[in-house]
């Protein structure tokens, strides 16, 4: 690897400012309450009426279905035919605001279709910080000539280290950058990797990835670089930057030189022989700092 050269995948920048452009949009999406709708397909014409663009009416949606369904195993329900099984998971996600993955995808579906949009499931595998790999399904929507990527079920929340699910809306998985999404989402087919040379499985599994669906806290955009002297510099797009940031590896946290400028933090330090590390951010509450695993980098 060239001392210059930055990781090949970390390059977008998430633009912030056209998240914030959805709030009053989110704020409208998440009091409908689906009482008085008997099907969700009724529903999401109540929640994109007046809603004017291709995009506005696919965030209306995500937003509803992550603030409203909440991530829990159930039961398959009995069907002679592919299409009655799925009729009946929406049915069923929809009357018990539960289901997984493949759950939200159905229902996002279905909701998207009913105004319009045209929509896809997208099956394959993600990855996570504990290092499982795990089938996922998520999905893509055409917006304005163009497809985009939107994985509902993250955008619910997230499972804390017992495994139990978190409710937190994460924006950050709406129309993510096909790059990014990458990171920790392999569609079984290559070309909902919306990527001009996609990549194969054993390079995925290789890619670095952190946790970007919380826009305010999260890592956005990260930038790694090969320094001289043997130190590494990674570069990373913190909307509000934690007052703690530690670099943890083999082990143990390292000596790092921090630098905050320009919206971005710069973390300079000299790794050891290992090939991993993780970055953790954290405040303090008390006597205490709390700390959290905002990614995992491959050197």
């Amino acid at each position: 690897m060239k001392n210059s050269v930055a990781f090949l995948f970390l390059l977008f920048v998430c633009r912030l400012g056209a998240q914030e452009d959805f709030e009053a949009l989110d704020a409208r999406s998440r009091a409908f309450e689906k009482a008085g709708f008997q099907t969700p397909e009724a529903l999401a014409a109540a929640i994109c009426k007046d809603v004017k663009t291709e995009q506005e009416k696919a965030r209306a949606i995500f937003t509803w279905i992550a603030e409203h369904i909440r991530y829990q195993k159930v039961s398959d329900p009995a069907a002679q035919t592919k299409k009655e099984y799925y009729d009946r998971r929406v049915k069923q996600v929809y009357r018990s605001g539960r289901g997984v993955c493949m759950d939200y995808s159905l229902l996002y579906q279905r909701m998207a279709q009913a105004v319009g949009l045209r929509c896809e499931i997208i099956e394959g595998h993600a990855k996570t910080f504990s290092g499982s790999w795990e089938s996922h399904a998520w999905n893509a929507v055409y917006l304005e000539e163009n497809w985009v990527l939107l994985d509902a079920t993250w955008g619910a929340g997230y499972r804390d280290e017992e495994g139990d699910f978190v409710p937190e809306f994460q924006p950050g998985y709406f129309a993510t950058a096909p790059r990014i999404f990458l990171l920790n989402h392999f569609p079984d087919q290559p070309k909902w990797q919306l990527m001009e040379e996609p990549i194969d499985v054993a390079t995925f599994k290789k890619l670095s990835h952190y946790a970007y669906g919380n826009l305010k806290n999260g890592i956005q955009d990260a930038i790694m670089e090969r320094a001289s002297g043997g130190l590494v510099s990674l570069k990373m797009n913190i909307r509000n930057p934690p007052t703690y940031l530690y670099v943890h590896m083999s082990g143990k946290d390292l000596s790092v030189n921090r630098k905050d400028r320009d919206g971005w933090t710069t973390l300079t330090f000299k790794p050891t022989a290992a090939q991993k590390f993780e970055i953790w951010g954290g405040e303090k509450r008390g006597q205490k700092i709390h700390l959290t695993l905002m990614g995992q980098f491959n050197l």
